[in-house]
């Protein structure tokens, strides 16, 4: 998708809610897989992503485009909620429950749901190394976690990462290089 239709169908979405289902389904994967290889949990990953995507939905209007990608600032909201859950070490996700009963969506699909669970249980059963490496990743504070996590996992750029951290991307590429050397002491 392009920048211009991008800021289209922001547009859209702001006048026509329901336009927002294409955003999600555009997004959706990239988002749950971002937050799932930062928690290593499939159903807290689903939590989070889902309330990422519920608050991105409640604040559309608030959302001014600036010619950066709609993805950064769902991954800024994902990184706020990882942090919330960090910091709270429990998770209480608004409940969806009355925009599915007021709206009469059905957003889940058990089959699907079970499938991309299977899926995905298969791939981090391929990765036992990662598993490893998480675990030390997660033993580093917040801020290193969020620049490897974009950097490795979501194959994110430089400039990307200052986008979405809204930091200079000399503060990104300090923090890269302290948060790898402290990973490798880990290790």
């Amino acid at each position: 998708m392009t920048s211009e239709e991008e800021q289209q169908l922001i547009n859209r979405i702001k006048k026509d809610p329901t336009a927002f289902g294409a955003m999600f389904d555009l997004h959706y994967p990239v988002i749950f897989g971002y937050i799932f290889r930062r928690l290593v949990d499939y159903e807290l990953a689903r939590d989070i992503a889902s309330e990422t995507f519920l608050k991105a939905f409640l604040n559309i209007r608030s959302y001014q485009w600036k010619g950066i990608p709609f993805l950064f600032w769902l991954y800024r909201i994902a990184n706020n909620e990882v942090q919330q859950y960090y910091r709270k070490k429990k998770y209480n996700p608004q409940s969806l429950d009355s925009l599915v009963e007021a709206h009469g969506w059905d957003m889940i699909d058990p089959q699907t749901t079970n499938e991309e669970k299977m899926q995905l249980e298969k791939e981090m059963q391929q990765h036992k190394d990662f598993l490893q490496i998480q675990q030390k990743i997660k033993q580093l504070s917040l801020q290193y976690q969020e620049v490897l996590a974009l950097r490795y996992f979501e194959q994110k750029t430089i400039k990307e990462i200052a986008m979405i951290q809204d930091k200079k991307e000399g503060t990104i590429k300090s923090l890269l290089s302290r948060g790898i050397e402290k990973l490798k002491t880990l290790l």
